[in-house]
């Protein structure tokens, strides 16, 4: 039996354009709750094709996760999933969110994207329970071939304290990444030229985040 090709949640982005005032703005911003954006026309792409089709954003729900004022770090080895990403620090967990994250009608709803959230984080991080999220921006950068085809709505989990930060770790058999552990704004703004620019982007959504 031939395996189905990987179908990802993408919007249209002339209905993105539209709903975000007629534009959608570069890097981090502040903008509608993705809820909103689940009004517009859905559509599931086999993600070879959305790849290289500027004409849709796929979805990506994008967390990061601190404690106090330190922010969880990994670096991103050969075998990740997106080979153009390699060797690059982060603090994002982001995943595309799939045909099978959707409700039987087909709809990815508000419950369903909350869920496909949590499945990511779930598949990603160990001990990862009772972390308290919120949703704190968007990040779209179309300089990169990277970011022109992606869209991605960012999320601020919270720890509560250091035990949950010493059980937090990546799940071995994931994505090819490495724990390097809590890092503050000032640790992180040294090393800024080593970091993949989404996670600069949402570095500073969560830190103005956490004023408001």
């Amino acid at each position: 039996m031939t395996k189905m090709a990987e179908e990802v949640f993408c919007l249209p982005r002339r209905e993105l354009e539209q709903l975000f005032g007629g534009g959608l703005p570069q890097g981090g911003f502040i903008g509608p709750a993705p809820e909103l954006l689940l009004e517009l026309s859905q559509h599931f792409i086999a993600r070879g094709n959305c790849e290289e089709d500027p004409s849709f954003k796929q979805l990506i729900p994008y967390q990061l996760f601190a404690f106090k004022e330190r922010f969880f770090v990994y670096r991103r080895g050969g075998g990740v999933g997106e080979g153009r990403l390699a060797g690059r620090l982060s603090v994002g967990i982001g995943g595309h969110i799939n045909r099978e994250d959707a409700e039987s009608d087909g709809r990815l709803t508000a419950v369903a994207y909350q869920q496909a959230l949590l499945r990511e984080r779930r598949e990603e991080l160990v001990n990862s329970e009772g972390i308290t999220s919120r949703f704190v921006g968007w990040i779209n950068d179309d300089a990169s071939p990277v970011g022109r085809v992606h869209l991605g709505a960012v999320h601020l989990g919270r720890l509560d304290d250091e035990a949950a930060c010493d059980a937090l770790s990546i799940r071995t058999h994931g994505e090819d990444i490495h724990p390097l552990g809590w890092w503050s704004l000032a640790e992180i703004r040294e090393q800024e030229d080593r970091f993949e620019q989404w996670a600069l982007y949402a570095i500073a959504l969560a830190a103005a985040g956490q004023l408001r």
